[in-house]
């Protein structure tokens, strides 16, 4: 494709990261050039652990660790419900099995090259990063086991056979302390936590760095690695926690240095987050349609086969589509409803849904619940070949953050966490096999810079822009989901990037008026907003999660078909 170059308390939480080294992940590194010979990742999440462990381990390069929040766990890696896709009993899968669920399910968008690449080496990345009980430098997950201590294996929705790993429904919590605790423990991988990366620094058309807020510029001559998650968090109504990580940072960044995008039009909606006034939404994973659970209207009518013949297990983008379409007929809420299993199996299959919703006056067990769609998975974003290389020498792209063709039009269930696993390590791959002639340029272009130090551009304080920086960012977000959501039309668009536009003026503005974690995170999700609807208005047909209608036909809302 491109040259060869191209729900635990918080409490919890920092009390385990304390046990693992957590003096580690809190050493400040300089930009001194003596320590520039290393890779910089960007996320500290499910690639960029991934990547960090095998450029350490396995080829021996210093790595750093670049992320936003004080924890490495404060990533969109952690609140994965779901699981990962492992590898089923061999009389009822196999690789090619497990392709052909992606294919199906990317609505015929899957670059061929990344579906095997996944398939194929995806239970060896699990195996090696995920279930280390003998050598102790990667991680050794605890997932479910069975009576007989075998690996629990569960079915998720568009999946031909049970291959799904999982603990109870915190899969993704458990997967994330586990390998950045292993992160934590190398001598070879260091960290620089709440640091807000600005900006790439890039220099003859090399790659060499990275700006943050800090007012401090940070070299790497073996490359910089995009993996700080997607920009669902730019919707009104998302699925990714609040805060900077879903905001759409490494596709902002991409966009500001030139660097090439692709199929950003392809924004997931999950079909079943809890839809409650006034607060986030919250995800109901796609196991619990796996163990059974029913779309009911609010007549109590189940709905979902009048769409798909898979019903409740059809491809995301057609349960969301249907939902949505439903809840506009109806005039109200659609329900998600598992009242049929056993209480105490529910209680113990998903315990912190089960938790959650009881504090919101619901009982998993007796209640159906108030579902809508919501802003849930980039499956575009940063191109990337096979080997995580972007269209900038020494900038390589995993994880969420990475469109490598995977996920086509639309991603299957439990494939997030696998492709952060099989393509952070590719790009460590690559980095400590083949990327010597640019890592050596990278070093010279970094030898001959006059000043590591980036001064701050301000030392303003004061509210009011952040103020008007909070009430943008609510706007935009509101612009993504009425125009720019589950439904688009070409009129719908238009008025969006006129919108976005000068949103994105606006928030470049206040970001040079007073830099600070406000004004920086609407700078990006304006850049990566204006990215998306351009990218949606510049595609007309209608496929996966891009589902686009002419404006007469939105007018009529009878005649939006919800097709795959």
């Amino acid at each position: 494709m491109f040259s060869k170059q191209v729900v635990s308390s918080r409490s919890r939480l920092l009390s385990y990261h304390a046990q693992h080294h957590q003096r580690n992940l809190t050493r400040t590194i300089t930009s001194r050039c003596d320590e520039t010979d290393r890779l910089l990742i960007i996320g500290s999440g499910v690639a960029g652990s991934a990547a960090a462990l095998i450029a350490a381990e396995t080829h021996k390069i210093p790595t750093t660790l670049v992320y936003a929040g004080s924890q490495p766990t404060d990533c969109n890696s952690f609140w994965a419900q779901g699981g990962i896709i492992y590898k089923g009993k061999s009389n009822e899968d196999s690789p090619s099995l497990l392709a052909e669920d992606i294919h199906r399910a990317g609505a015929g968008l899957c670059s061929d090259d990344a579906v095997q690449k996944v398939s194929i080496e995806g239970s060896e990345r699990v195996q090696q990063l995920l279930l280390d009980s003998a050598l102790g430098r990667f991680a050794n997950v605890p997932f479910q086991r069975n009576e007989d201590g075998e690996l629990s294996l569960c079915l998720e929705a568009s999946h031909a056979a049970p291959r799904i790993l999982y603990k109870a429904d915190h899969t993704g919590r458990v997967i994330t302390e586990h390998i950045t605790a292993a992160a934590a423990r190398h001598p070879l991988i260091s960290a620089l936590d709440n640091t807000i990366v600005t900006d790439l620094i890039v220099r003859e058309g090399v790659c060499i760095g990275i700006e943050t807020l800090h007012g401090e510029n940070h070299y790497a001559s073996k490359g910089v690695v995009l993996a700080s998650g997607g920009l669902a968090g730019i919707y009104q109504h998302s699925t990714n926690p609040p805060g900077f990580n879903a905001l759409g940072s490494s596709v902002a960044m991409a966009c500001r240095a030139g660097v090439e995008t692709k199929d950003l039009e392809y924004v997931q909606f999950h079909p079943t987050a809890l839809n409650i006034p006034n607060e986030a939404r919250f995800l109901l994973t796609e196991a619990l349609r796996g163990e059974g659970a029913i779309l009911r209207n609010c007549y109590g009518e189940a709905f979902a086969k009048n769409f798909h013949p898979d019903g409740e297990l059809a491809p995301r983008d057609i349960v969301a589509r249907g939902g949505f379409e439903e809840a506009q007929r109806t005039g109200a809420d659609v329900r998600l409803d598992i009242t049929h299993r056993d209480a105490d199996w529910l209680y113990q299959r998903f315990p912190t849904i089960s938790d959650y919703v009881q504090t919101r006056g619901f009982d998993l067990a007796k209640d159906s619940l108030p579902i809508t769609p919501a802003a849930h998975y980039t499956c575009g974003g940063v191109s990337t070949d096979l080997n995580g290389c972007t269209s900038l020498p020494n900038l390589y792209a995993a994880g969420e953050a990475a469109r490598t063709g995977l996920h086509g039009g639309n991603r299957l269930a439990s494939t997030s966490l696998l492709e952060g696993l099989v393509f952070g390590a590719a790009v460590a791959d690559y980095v400590g096999s083949t990327a010597d002639g640019i890592a050596e340029e990278a070093k010279s272009l970094i030898r001959s810079q006059n000043n590591f130090s980036k001064v701050s551009s301000s030392n303003r304080k004061g509210d009011l822009p952040t103020d008007e920086a909070e009430q943008l960012l609510q706007d935009l977000k509101r612009t993504m989901w009425d125009q720019v959501g589950v439904v688009r039309t070409p009129s719908g668009l238009s008025a969006a990037l006129k919108k976005l536009q000068s949103m994105k003026e606006d928030a470049d503005r206040l970001f040079r008026t007073l830099p600070c974690p406000k004004t920086a995170g609407l700078r990006d999700a304006s850049e990566a907003g204006y990215a998306v609807a351009t990218s949606a208005l510049a595609n007309r047909t209608a496929k996966g999660a891009h589902f686009i209608v002419d404006d007469a036909a939105e007018d009529d809302s009878d005649d939006v078909a919800v097709v795959g």
